[in-house]
This record gives C-alpha cells, structure tokens and sequence, in this order.
C-alpha cells in the first residue's frame, strides 16, 4: 500500500493538525524509568497480528509500548492502531501499508511479525538490517532457504529474534522436554505427534472478485506468483494454498515438532530421512494437504510420525514412548502411563498465559541481549522438519537429509524445493 494515506492518517493521529500529544520514540526519552521502554512496531495486524498487540499491552508495566503498526488492509491497520492509542492513553501511533516505512523508522526497536507465511522473511530481514530485533510468528519462513538466511543475518548483526512457538514458555511443554532430556522415559523409541485437520474448505470451482476497497492486493502478494484476487485467498484462508502457506503442516506443527525436537536435544540438528504419503486436494483454490502423514528418522534411531487428527479437537498433541512408558502433552492435558511421572520435582509449574510469557522473555531478551527461549535458530530447525514433511508427502519417496549441510542427499529433485522463486523486485538479498 503506497504511503500517501498513511502519512495523512499519521499527521492527524498525532495531533501535528490538532495538537494532541504525541508518542515520543523511547531513544529520546530520559534515563529514568521511561527510557526503559522499548518501542515496538507491529507488521500484520489481522488474527494474531491482534493477539501479539494484546500480549504486548499486557506488558505496558514492564515497558512495552506500541509506537507504530502495518498492513496491507486500511481497516486493519487503522483500527489496530486506534486500539493501541486508547489502550496506551496516547494518540500517535504511527499507521502504513508498507512494512518498511516501520523496520527502518528511528525510534523504533523491535519489530513484531504476524503476516501470512510467505511474508515472515523479507520484513524481518529488513528490519534486521536496520538493526532492530524481531519476534516471527510460526512457522518461522515459508522456505528452508529463507530460514538459513535470515538466522545468518541475525548471527551477523547480533540481534535478538524470537519465534512465536509460544508453547515453549508452558509450564506443562517445558515439563515434558525437560524431563525427556533428562532421562525419565529412558531411550525415547519412537513420538507420535497428532494436528488438526484442516478447519477452512474450498470448492472445486471459484472465481475472480473485485479486489475490496483498502486492500493493496499487489502488495500482498509481494514476493509469490501472481494470482487473480479471491476472497479465499487472503487472511486467514491463505494458510491452505501452498503458495504463502504449508497447511496445517506448518501451522500447527511447527508448534509440536518444536516439543519434540526439543525434547530430543535436537534444537541445533534435525532427522537424517523423512517419508510421507499424504493427500492433497484434487481441485480448487487451496493446495495444501487435506491430510498429513509423515515420518522423520533421527540419526539415534528415534522416528517422529506427524498425522491429522480425526477427532474434530482443533488442538494437537505430542506422545512420547521410551522405555519405562510414555507421556502426552497438549495445551489442555498432561498425562502419562504412570501418574509418578506427572510429579517429578514436583511436577510441572502452573499454567499460566503462554502468550503473554513468551512476549516477555523476549522483552527481555531485548534488554538482556540473550537468546530468548525460542531463538531464530531453533524456530528455523522446527520449520524445516514441517517443509521437509511437505516436501517429502509431495514427492512421495523416502529421501535422505543432511542436516548439517541442510540438503537432501543424492536429490536434486528435492534439493530444488528448499528455496522459492520470488516475484520481482522482491529478493533475500540485501
């Protein structure tokens, strides 16, 4: 969205027309309590880009503060940055179409990213450039490729990054992965992962609409092939065509393959072979797989299957089988195959507001400048064995990993699926 609008819509939201007050950027504040605020910048402000900007309010006493947001949708950009400015009791919030009028702005230092898959790289990657830190939703990139890059260019500028596999800072997952690595199954044999099946349907047939007043379609499309505009296409509705999005591979199993890989001391590695024989639509606007059923081999013998529930229960769930039983961990259940293991060390810390925790560890990583418990690195690591799922479901063929050199082995076929094609102008480069 060009920035015309936007600029208009700023100079009246910051009273510069009416003398209001205005949000000043934390750099130019005193030393003193406020200039501990970090200011952030939100880039997609639709479903989660919303529940990001709430966790970040319910951190306004510890110095979180929302200086400015984008989106490719007016409306929604103008009406997250009116409840930003009601909540924070300031106007001033700074509104654009386009992400890099926000991650190269002065005074902003953080940027959080909530847009579809296909847009995670490249304004994270901008906004590393321009030295702010980031927090990604999951999964991390839509590509392998990308996910190599962009933990590069924040090793390289020494940023801070956090992924948004908020399950992580649970009580319960924190549990579990920590007393797998610990030993309290014995050898781990084998983990059953189970995700939702797909909660969005498409037709066999559509057709081209209008695209709706306020929304820079060309925009959105930014760096994937072009595509006539339908209202299935964007927002949520994105996430089952293969274009911007994995499916339910990526969407919810980023979330429990991250447990996993975990639990297996994986975070820094991945498996040596994957498999998959999954469905996929036969026809129709959405792409990705109707039903996901993959395997990937660690190099300690350890195979992790990732399936789609039948059961309806838009949640999934990751059970663990070693050698003196199993346990199974979900946002809503922790059980075991005996309850003694549900109470070592005293069991597993309170549940608490996973969201809201996992926004704080990285505000505090911000100023600490530590790794923030789901590190840019570990989140591509998660990411990769969901792309390798959908590779592998796609080609239908057992295929060797490397996951050192993050290649597949003896594969060109596969080898040529780790990247993505962009659209120009838009590029990974700098």
């Amino acid at each position: 969205m060009n920035s015309a609008w936007s600029r208009r819509s700023f100079l009246a939201r910051t009273g510069l027309l009416a003398g209001a007050p205005m949000i000043v950027p934390s750099r130019v504040l005193g030393a003193n309590a406020p200039s501990r605020q970090i200011a952030f910048a939100l880039v997609g402000v639709g479903g989660m880009g919303l529940a990001n900007m709430d966790r970040l309010l319910k951190l306004r006493d510890r110095g979180a503060r929302i200086v400015a947001v984008c989106d490719v949708d007016r409306v929604h950009a103008q009406a997250a940055a009116a409840m930003a400015e009601a909540a924070q009791g300031e106007r001033g919030v700074f509104v654009t179409g386009d992400f890099r009028e926000v991650t190269r702005r002065e005074g902003v230092d953080a940027v959080v990213i909530s847009t579809p898959d296909h847009w995670h790289a490249l304004p994270a990657l901008d906004a590393i450039r321009h030295g702010k830190d980031v927090l990604i939703e999951k999964p991390l990139t839509h590509s392998i490729e990308e996910g190599r890059v962009l933990v590069a260019e924040l090793r390289a500028r020494n940023r801070v990054g956090q992924t948004g596999t908020m399950q992580r800072s649970d009580g319960s997952f924190r549990y579990v992965a920590n007393l797998i690595r610990a030993g309290g199954l014995g050898r781990i044999e084998r983990i059953e992962v189970r995700i939702p099946a797909n909660n969005m349907y498409c037709g066999a047939t559509w057709s081209p609409e209008p695209v709706p007043e306020g929304l820079d379609y060309d925009f959105w499309l930014g760096p994937a092939p072009w595509a006539p505009y339908t209202s299935q296409r964007t927002h949520y509705q994105f996430r089952f065509i293969l274009d911007y999005a994995g499916g339910q591979t990526t969407n919810w199993g980023a979330h429990y393959i991250d447990i996993a890989q975990w639990a297996l001391g994986m975070d820094d590695s991945g498996p040596v072979a994957v498999e998959g024989f999954g469905e996929f639509p036969s026809s129709g606007l959405f792409t990705a797989p109707t039903r996901v059923d993959f395997t990937a081999t660690y190099a300690n013998g350890v195979r992790l299957r990732v399936r789609t529930r039948t059961d309806g229960i838009l949640d999934g769930n990751v059970r663990f089988i070693g050698e003196q039983g199993w346990i199974d961990v979900s946002r809503s259940k922790l059980r075991a195959s005996d309850d003694a293991l549900l109470k070592v060390g005293g069991g597993p810390a309170a549940r608490g507001d996973s969201g809201v925790a996992h926004m704080a560890d990285f505000l505090d990583c911000i100023r600490t400048r530590a790794r923030p418990v789901a590190d840019l690195a570990i989140g591509h690591r998660t990411t990769t064995v969901c792309n390798l799922g959908n590779i592998a479901m796609q080609l239908r063929r057992p295929l060797q990993w490397d996951p050192a050199a993050e290649r597949f082995v003896g594969d060109e076929q596969a080898n040529r699926l780790l990247g993505r094609a962009y659209r120009s102008p838009w590029s990974l480069l700098a």
